[in-house]
């Protein structure tokens, strides 16, 4: 594996490093990786560290999970909303937003983490297996990050061009330096190294456990990445394997109501696992939605018409799971999202429930576009078929073929997906772009207009790095 030094965000488990001089000293609070990772213990205290990461507001807390798709059409800014996420949902991205930054210093920081492990658990005393385990949740945890951040401020994996669009700096070892951006292409070839390398680790039948990276999800992890890379092949072959051999089923009904009030599911792939005790970031909270009080709720965003008028209203669990009808505190009525409804688990903080990164029902959706990219309708429609049957029962079956199917699986990926912040990265890796149109009782940048090739689909890299690191200093993206 290629050596590359790392970046300005320099982080160890969940507290900040300090240096005065970062690119040539060492900083004064290191110690030795001998005093740091003395066991198997350790290094699972470093794991958790991993985890925690993906539950900041920088992460799936909120703007992995809504704020991207919180940008586009999908929803609109209420009357008398408090702008938050404002700027990135005018488009207003800047290189010293909070959100730019954030996004990448949350990122780096779990990176060190996953090094360290990766680089140093082999010198640990004890069992094989969990030594095994540990560093291939690591490997796993080191392609989810970088995955993450190569999908915000790189271009999108295209083969003509994807040796020469930069992507994000893709580290592997923890030494204070200034690292270059990676091309796409290596980041993307790196990814896929890393989680094969998980999956020679892990076991292949692992223990019932969707808050921590197994196989299952390292599989589903290439399915994604290679649907991304047109390599709909392997798009396949991953996306079955988790289907077939996961253990996990779509849920049904009720079952499908309480995956989302109460966190839990079988077709739960991999959730992030807040606890009663983590009072932080609440993916629901601007959409205004509280569990146990009287108080109406004061939505920032509402769903837009035309994303209701996707669904089959009488028939799909997802519409009366995902949206519902009332009062709000701003004097109006209106349709309000209400896929974060509050676990009781967490009933002091509105519209906290555990963010699901990977569910089942997004490898038939990926099994579905794969083979419908690739003319095989009839094995598209088997895969929508079975997803169709979980959520709306019986139905009509799916007749459409060619482009309509195509357009068919882009929607239901709308239906599954939406507010998990999958739809602002399909409208950008399909080059598409969007218009809002605005509603009765809507704000500020409802008629934004966004094309497939805006430059600010490609996030800028934050200030701190450009002032921080010379070599990155000439690659900021274009138009910033």
């Amino acid at each position: 594996m290629k050596k590359i030094i790392y970046l300005f965000s320099f982080l160890i488990s969940l507290s900040l490093v300090s240096c005065e001089s970062f690119f040539d000293l060492k900083p004064h609070d290191s110690s030795p990786t001998s005093d740091i990772l003395t066991n198997v213990k350790d290094a699972q205290t470093m794991l958790n560290g991993v985890y925690a990461r993906f539950m900041s507001s920088s992460s799936y807390g909120k703007n992995l999970t809504v704020l991207t798709d919180i940008m586009t059409d999908a929803s609109l800014a209420a009357s008398g909303f408090t702008n938050q996420m404002g700027y990135m949902y005018a488009w207003n991205i800047q290189p010293g937003v909070s959100e730019v930054s954030g996004l990448w210093s949350n990122h780096y920081g779990g990176i060190y983490n996953c090094n360290f492990l990766i680089n140093n658990i082999d010198n640990l005393e004890g069992d094989l297996d969990e030594i095994n385990r540990i560093k291939g949740e690591a490997f796993i945890g080191r392609a989810l990050l970088h995955y993450n951040m190569v999908r915000h401020y790189g271009k999108t994996y295209k083969a003509s061009s994807a040796a020469e669009d930069l992507g994000v700096p893709y580290i592997t070892v923890n030494e204070i330096g200034a690292p270059r951006r990676n091309t796409v292409e290596d980041v993307y070839h790196n990814l896929i190294e890393d989680l094969e390398q998980a999956l020679d680790l892990l076991p292949a039948n692992p223990s019932a456990d969707n808050v921590t990276f197994t196989s299952h999800f390292a599989n589903g992890l290439l399915a994604r990445v290679y649907l991304d890379m047109k390599d709909y092949d392997n798009a396949i072959t991953y996306a079955s394997e988790v289907i077939d051999n996961s253990g996990c089923i779509l849920a049904e009904g009720e079952a499908f109501q309480n995956m989302w009030l109460r966190d839990f599911s079988n077709e739960i792939i991999w959730k992030v696992g807040y606890t009663e005790t983590d009072l932080g970031s609440a993916p629901g909270y601007n959409f205004g939605n509280r569990n146990n009080t009287s108080t109406l709720p004061q939505p920032d965003y509402i769903p837009a018409d035309w994303l209701l008028n996707l669904y089959d209203v009488n028939n799909d669990i997802r519409f009366t799971t995902y949206f519902t009808y009332g009062d709000t505190g701003h004097g109006w009525p209106s349709f309000m999202v209400s896929k974060y409804p509050t676990n009781p688990t967490f009933p002091f903080t509105q519209g906290m429930n555990m963010p699901k990164p990977m569910r089942l029902a997004e490898m038939y959706l990926i099994k579905a576009e794969a083979h419908a990219m690739q003319d095989e309708d009839q094995e598209a429609r088997d895969a929508l078929d079975v997803l169709l049957t979980a959520r709306i029962g019986n139905h009509n079956g799916i007749g459409a073929v060619g482009d309509q199917l195509k357009q068919f699986i882009f929607e239901e990926r709308i239906r599954e997906l939406i507010f998990e912040g999958f739809y602002y990265h399909d409208l950008k890796r399909l080059g598409l772009g969007f218009e809002r149109s605005p509603q009765e009782n809507t704000s500020a940048a409802n008629d934004l207009k966004i094309l497939g090739d805006d430059y600010r689909w490609q996030w800028p890299i934050p200030t701190s790095e450009i002032n921080g690191n010379p070599n990155i200093k000439g690659q900021q993206n274009p138009g910033y």
